[in-house]
């Protein structure tokens, strides 16, 4: 593995602190630093690496303002803002098919994004980014189909100008899935997962060339009702997922025929189950390379 990504990881692992937001505090805890080399060594001028503060919005640009949907184009009979939460629900008598709220400020290339989310009931959801709008891939996908086998198709079907295809961060509120790198509308699908370093190149699938820990451990550091920090850096070829401090999933995506060097970014709520989807303290900062 090259330097800079061995350093991307590095800085990832110890990225995350609990935020001061307002309400119910996000699941998380502070990540510590690496222990001092032991005694016996002599004095070292080396010290370890502080761990980075995950409230500080110093050279972050906030992409929610708390109170409107300013900025994010999404279904109207879908999305809403209450206390400070963009939030979305599907109920048995009004299932919602998949969609997504997409901010339409930009298409980031190289980036980190931080938001919190929290999912209530048996629902999925996800984060979209560098990924893009297809009309006409997804205008015979507009009616929407029943979600895994739980019965009719949805009363407030899919549209096409809301649905996004591409890379992103999976997160169910099962949390089978969550943390892992999906990239929605391919064959891959579900590209990278929970607690792996993967590469992805020409003619071969995906293949796991180093692990970051055991995949059920990890799901235990996710809340399954209450609020999750999540963290993404997107950097060249590399894709960093980290969720309450902990890294959960690394895709070196070098396969020309699916990486999206930038693209739009969006929340998601999906058909598959029934529940509520919230999500605040939105934050984007774009790096240059």
């Amino acid at each position: 593995m090259s330097t800079r990504i061995l350093a991307a990881l590095i800085v990832a692992t110890f990225a995350a602190h609990p935020s001061a937001a307002p309400g119910q505090q996000a699941q998380s805890s502070q990540p510590q630093a690496p222990a001092a080399p032991p005694a016996g060594r002599g004095s070292s001028p080396f010290q370890p690496p502080e761990p980075l503060d995950y409230a500080d919005r110093t050279g972050w640009t906030s992409l929610f303002d708390g109170r409107t949907l300013n900025g994010w184009s999404g279904n109207p009979d879908v999305w809403r803002v209450a206390n400070g939460v963009m939030t979305a629900v599907s109920t048995a008598e009004r299932r919602v098919g998949s969609t997504h709220i997409i901010w339409m400020g930009g298409e980031p290339a190289d980036f980190e994004l931080k938001l919190e989310v929290k999912l209530e009931g048996d629902i999925h959801s996800g984060v979209a980014y560098r990924s893009l709008v297809d009309l006409a891939r997804g205008s015979g996908r507009q009616g929407g189909a029943a979600g895994r086998g739980r019965g009719a198709g949805p009363q407030v079907p899919a549209d096409p100008q809301w649905t996004l295809y591409g890379p992103g961060l999976d997160f169910d509120q099962d949390r089978i899935m969550a943390g892992n790198v999906e990239d929605r509308g391919t064959p891959r699908r579900e590209v990278a997962w929970r607690g792996g370093i993967v590469r992805a190149e020409p003619g071969q699938r995906p293949r796991l060339i180093g692990t970051i820990g055991d995949a059920t451990a990890l799901m235990k550091t996710i809340s399954a009702d209450g609020w999750n920090q999540v963290h993404i850096v997107a950097r060249g070829n590399t894709l960093i997922h980290i969720i309450n401090g902990q890294l959960m999933t690394v895709l070196i995506d070098d396969d020309p025929a699916y990486f999206r060097a930038s693209g739009r970014i969006g929340l998601q709520i999906e058909q598959y189950g029934l529940g509520r989807v919230n999500f605040r303290e939105i934050w984007l900062k774009e790096l240059k390379r």
